[in-house]
């Protein structure tokens, strides 16, 4: 009798589209939960149910079907261009170099998310995404203060937590599970998102109004700035 997951297992390699698009809403949707609960604006705030079907609307029609794309129809058929196409044949006869093989694949696809996708497509898109569907005034300007405080912060913390789990996914794991796979370890990351793209003024303080005295020439003329 099949299971729960192997019936789930079977909707993934027969539907990837619409299974992977209702994985990713509801993980995100998940990480944006823990962010409103870990990490409130103010105390005893309610939470925002917007920003909840934001971040699952983000996550089901934006970040899965390029998930979809990318990891499971494109990056699979990417081989290492350092290994001519005679060593290839020849490490493919045998099994213990087909392993060896697979794990040069996996680092050169490693290699290739995590330069290109985190900086210039999940940061960028994330960003935008969230912006315009929460009909900020002015979206454009938002968007680009918010890429030019978080988009060095974001992508540095990307390649602390992502290309251990990346090469770790793209060698053991089937590709039909690893959207699901990185959905999974993607739970804090996408609190983390949550956090710093609903924070005001993350990159420069904590977002809270902050009050310095300036001292000029003159010990009379010392005030007030507020930054907010």
């Amino acid at each position: 009798m099949p299971t729960l997951f192997h019936r789930y297992n079977e909707l993934l390699k027969r539907r990837p589209w619409i299974t992977n698009s209702l994985g990713c809403g509801i993980f995100f949707t998940i990480g944006d939960y823990a962010a409103q609960s870990l990490f409130p604006k103010e105390p005893d705030l309610p939470l925002d149910h917007k920003r909840m079907i934001r971040a699952g609307l983000y996550g089901s029609c934006f970040f899965a079907p390029i998930s979809v794309l990318w990891h499971g129809k494109t990056l699979p058929k990417l081989k290492n261009p350092f290994i001519n196409l005679f060593r290839r044949k020849k490490m493919e006869q045998v099994p213990a170099m087909r392993k060896k093989l697979h794990f040069y694949d996996s680092v050169f696809r490693m290699g290739i998310d995590q330069l290109i996708f985190p900086g210039l497509v999940w940061i960028p898109l994330y960003n935008t995404v969230m912006v315009i569907l929460a009909g900020r005034d002015d979206p454009f300007q938002v968007i680009q203060d918010k890429l030019y405080n978080n988009w060095w912060r974001v992508l540095s913390a990307n390649w602390t937590v992502w290309p251990g789990f990346q090469l770790f996914n793209l060698y053991f794991i089937p590709v039909h599970l690893r959207i699901v796979a990185l959905n999974i370890w993607a739970t804090g990351w996408n609190t983390f998102l949550s956090f710093v793209h609903n924070t005001k003024g993350h990159g420069h303080g904590s977002g809270h109004r902050l009050e310095e005295i300036v001292d000029i020439d003159d010990d009379e003329q010392e005030f007030y700035v507020f930054y907010d």
